[in-house]
């Protein structure tokens, strides 16, 4: 029964965010944009950028 409830709040989401695509591309983007020019102006965009670069290294690496 819970596997039921589950794939059923699976199946929900999914088609709320599929339905919704162009709002939530155009959100990320404009979050990602915002986060972006912060991290410029603070001086925070380099050692941030490394940061990220290293967990996605560590992920990548570990499905090899």
């Amino acid at each position: 029964m819970s596997t039921l409830l589950a794939l059923t709040i699976l199946a929900a989401t999914s088609a709320l965010v599929l339905g919704n695509i162009r709002i939530v591309a155009s959100d990320t983007f404009r979050a990602l944009a915002n986060a972006t020019s912060r991290a410029r102006a603070s001086g925070t965009l380099g050692p941030k950028l490394a940061f990220a670069g290293l967990w996605l290294l560590i992920f990548l690496l570990g499905y090899f």
